[in-house]
Parts: structure tokens; sequence; C-alpha cells
């Protein structure tokens, strides 16, 4: 399912070399500063860049670094000044440019991002300035095929050319039914959304069919502790380099590797690009295509890719009966009413991530608080502090028209307020282009329920999907006008929104998103399908419906005869 916005985070670039005129005491600070960058303590890698300056005021690379940081911690009028500074004087800076791009786009100002990506594009062929391209431009336009084109640019650009020079994998035991060796490459294993739907994959995985690894490139935490015990062999690689990764998965000799996180923060993809393992497939972390040619699959199913949507992926299409598992939250209080039926006015909320509010996004919502002159919205961002969730957010909905007085912006709330949002606000609004994932679900749990709009993208379409597989296909508009009603009919109709908070745990309890045996026995077929697919050097199995028994048998009756010649 999707992420949050660490699909466009910009990574850390290269550092670029110090130089060799520059002050003493100016170079001792960049060196400590890069020490506390490697250790991840930013905080401390300020005041050192801070320092450097102070010696040398003209370090690009400090002001270029100083606004990284900024920008990491979601403070965008700061990191944009120092990026600024940095662009004042090296204007062509491909990093400074891509910099710019992301904190631009995240602000609103859409077509500005767009403009300077390009200029940083026409610049660089680093990964990460291409992999910020192609999400920039798909999240802004929604055409399937242009989204298949700009992702298709970075593999033909930096992936590729790795799975082009691989070197050829040597599997010693082709035995189509012995344990598969498995392994999940994530950074996300720890208090982040596709957390909700591993544990119970993790936790329900057949020790007879596979043999669980997990592959970390993420900090740990609480989540992370508790995700642990499940998984038989873990491996902190988050130091090792793309190379040495594929080198060592080689060595566990896995024969099914599953990417969890896309073009996302801590993703691995050029390691997948290297063919670290026989079947290599894509699942939960990423909605697009990843445009390389060395993923062999992506997990779906024919809700979110009906037939037909295999051109606009690289990857084959391997299709689920349910994509997705979920799990919800412990802490997730239920408040069985509508808050507005004691406060006296409705209250909706937004709980996605602020870049997918597009400022035409915004005018719609306008539309609604302007049909119902009572009502309230919150607006819950990323950004970590009511300072900075205000900075973000103030200008575009001036610039939106909202009504002011009537628009509150929440800063990133912990995970056990963030679940109680429906103490508060009585309908939920999914937003568009780019549509929620794990939020909705969030806030089905919650009992809200949620104003979405449909699309044929599945990173458009999730929540719209989502609504459709629990038989709430009827609150999915097809147009912005058939949005703004469905709005305001909830906001009239506190009979349905008190039956809906009776009946919505329930509703997800019964569908195949909370069947998690079968999930994960479903899971483990299509390992085993792709193994085979693997074996006969073919792809004839790609949905769940399949017979593997027969297929089994098929292959085995061909191998023998194959010896017996």
């Amino acid at each position: 399912m999707k992420k949050s916005l660490q699909a466009g985070t910009p990574r850390v670039a290269n550092k670029k070399a110090a130089a060799p005129a520059i002050a003493p005491e100016a170079s001792a600070a960049l060196q400590r500063a890069d020490a506390f960058e490697r250790r991840q303590q930013p905080e401390e890698a300020l005041l050192q860049y801070m320092q450097a300056l102070s010696f040398e005021p003209r370090l690009v690379h400090a002001w270029l670094r100083m606004g990284y940081i900024f920008l990491v911690a979601l403070q965008w009028q700061r990191g944009i000044e120092a990026l600024q500074t940095a662009l004042e004087l090296e204007p062509d800076s491909p990093d400074a440019l891509r910099f710019m791009a992301f904190a631009e786009f995240n602000l609103g100002r859409l077509e500005e991002g767009r403009r300077l990506i390009e200029r940083a594009a026409s610049r660089s062929n680093e990964s990460a300035t291409w992999v910020l391209r192609a999400w920039i431009h798909s999240s802004i336009d929604k055409d399937p095929a242009r989204t298949l084109r700009v992702y298709r640019d970075w593999g033909q650009r930096v992936a590729d050319p790795f799975t082009a020079r691989a070197r050829p994998l040597v599997v010693a035991d082709r035995s189509p039914r012995r344990k598969l060796r498995l392994g999940y490459v994530t950074g996300d294993f720890r208090r982040h959304s596709i957390a909700f739907f591993m544990m119970p994959v993790l936790q329900h995985h057949n020790p007879e069919e596979v043999d669980l690894h997990v592959f970390s490139t993420g900090a740990a935490d609480d989540v992370t502790v508790a995700m642990r015990p499940f998984v038989p062999h873990w491996h902190n690689i988050s130091e090792l380099s793309q190379e040495s990764l594929c080198e060592y998965i080689r060595a566990q000799r896995i024969d099914v590797l599953v990417d969890l996180s896309g073009h996302t923060l801590g993703d691995r993809l050029l390691t997948f690009a290297m063919r670290a393992a026989p079947v290599q497939t894509t699942w939960l972390g990423f909605m697009n295509t990843l445009g390389m040619k060395g993923m062999d699959y992506r997990l779906t199913d024919y809700g979110m890719d009906p037939v037909g949507r295999e051109q606009y992926y690289v990857e084959t299409l391997f299709r689920l009966e349910c994509m997705a598992s979920y799990a919800p939250p412990l802490h997730a209080p239920l408040r069985e009413s509508p808050p507005m039926l004691e406060a006296g006015y409705p209250t909706l909320v937004s709980l996605n991530n602020s870049v997918k509010l597009t400022p035409h996004m915004l005018q719609v919502w306008r539309r609604i608080l302007e049909a119902r002159t009572d009502a309230r919205l919150i607006i819950m961002v990323k950004e970590q502090t009511a300072d900075a969730a205000q900075d973000a957010m103030q200008g575009r909905i001036e610039a939106a028209g909202m009504p002011v007085d009537r628009v509150f912006v929440l800063h990133q709330q912990p995970l056990e307020q963030f679940m109680e949002m429906g103490h508060i606000a009585d309908v939920a609004l999914d937003t568009s282009p780019i549509s929620g994932g794990t939020t909705t679900l969030h806030a089905l749990w919650m009992g809200l329920p949620i104003v979405a709009l449909d699309a044929e993208r599945g990173t458009d379409a999730a929540t719209a999907r989502t609504l459709q597989g629990i038989g709430l296909g009827d609150w999915v508009a097809a147009d912005e006008d058939a949005y703004v009603a469905r709005a305001l009919q909830f906001m009239d109709d506190p009979e349905l929104l008190i039956a809906h908070r009776a009946r919505a745990r329930d509703l997800l309890r019964g569908t195949a998103l909370m069947d998690y045996r079968t999930r994960t026995a479903e899971l483990e077929k299509a390992f085993r399908l792709m193994w085979l697919n693997y074996l006969r050097g073919d792809r004839k199995s790609l949905d769940y419906s399949a017979d593997l028994e027969l297929e089994l048998q098929a292959y085995e009756a061909s191998t023998a005869t194959r010896s017996a010649a």
C-alpha cells in the first residue's frame, strides 16, 4: 500500500569533497558534521555546518547539507532559505535544485517543483534525482501511460544497466516442493504503515513452507522489537552497500526476494537490479510501477489492477484474491456517536499526507465548506510542530479561498492520539489524485465514513477499492460534484453516522483484509507458483486461483520425461 510522502523524500547525495583552500577550522567542522550525519545526529551536524560557515561563508556544501537537514525535519522555509543561498553560490547545483524541487512541491507549488526537478535532471544522472522527477510528475499527472514513462526513464537510466551486467545466479536445488527461502527487504519494520500490513503475515507464515528472512535497512523501535520474534533470520543490513547486500543475499541462497519499499526511504532497488535472488517481487510499499526490468513481479489483486492494467507496469502482475492484510493499532477507542451531536456542528477531517493536498483538492473542500456554513475542517499534516504545520499550510489554505476561521491545521500526532480522531471528527475526506492507504483503514476502524473519488491508477484508487471491497461502494464518488454531494449527505444524516460507527469494525473483521491465515497461505501459494514459473522458465501462473498441485504434478512429469530421454 501507499506510504506517506517518503516516496519523494530526498536521499543523501554523495558528499562533495571540501575545496582544498578552505580554512582548517572550517574543514574540521565539516568533518565533524559529516560524522554526525552518518550517526543520524542531525542537530549536532547542523551546529557544525554553521560553525564551518562562520569561517567560510561561501561553502556551498554546508549550505546544501543544512538545507537538507531542515527539509528532513519538515522546516520548509528554513530549508528553502539555506538552499537559495547554495543556488546563489552555485546556480547549477543538481542537489540544491533537487532539494528545492522537493520543498516547493511539498508546499503545494507543484509546477515550480516540476520545473526545478527538470533542471536538476538535466544536470544529473543520480538515481535520487530521477526518482524524484518520476514521483513529482506522477503525482501531478494521473495518466497511467505517462506514469509508466517517467518511472521507466529512471529504470533505463539507473537500474537496468545493473541488470544487464548482473552475474548469473546458480540455483543448486531446483526441487519444486522444497521449503522456500523467503526474504523481505524493507526499511519500514518499525512505526510505519507497512507494519500494520506485515505483522499478521509474519505471525502466520508456515515454517513448513518458508524459511523466513528479513533484511532490514531501517532503525529499530518498539514495533521492530514486537516483529522480531516471528522472524527466524533477521539481518540488519543498513550499513551494506547495494553491491554488498546483493552478494550477502545470494550467500543466504534466498529463493524469493520481496521488496516492501519501492521508491521510498530505505529502499534497496539496485540490489534487486543486480539480481540478488531467482524470483524477485515488489509488494505493498509503492503503488506505481518501479520502472525496472530486474523486478519480476508485482503482487496485486483484481480490485487494484483489473485485467488490462498490465500495460502500465514493467513488472509482471501476479494477482492475489486480496493483496493485503490489515492489523489495526492496539489503542483505538471507539466513540459510538458522532461528535457533531454534542458539538452542534459537523467536523470534517483530512488524515492524509499534506503533499496529497493539491491546490485543486483544497478548492473542492472549499465548495463543501461553502455549502455547509457551520462545518469545520481539520487538516492533519506531517509536520511535527504546530508552528511548522501552520507555516506549511496557512498560505495554501488562503490561496484556495477557504474560510480560514473554520479550517484548522493539526500537526502530526502520535499514533495513539491519531487513532482518537474519531472522537473529534464526524467524516473523513480522502484526497485525489493520490488517495489514502493505511490512513483509510485507520479511519474506517475509528468508525469514520469516508468521502472518496474513483480513479484508474491503483495509487489514486486505493480508498475507492477499499470501500468497494467492504461493501461501501456507493460511497465512492464518480466525479467532484458527487464527492461534494456525498460529504454534504453524510453531514445531513447523523443517524447514518451512528449506524456506521456501530458496524464499522465488524465490516472490516468480516473482510479478506483481516482473514490473516487465509491471506498468508495465499501469499505462500503465490510464491510457490512464482518459483515454479522460474523452474519452467516461463510466467504461466499469474493468479491465486491456479491449481498448485496440478501445476506441480505437470512440472514433475515433464522433468521425469526429460530425464528419461
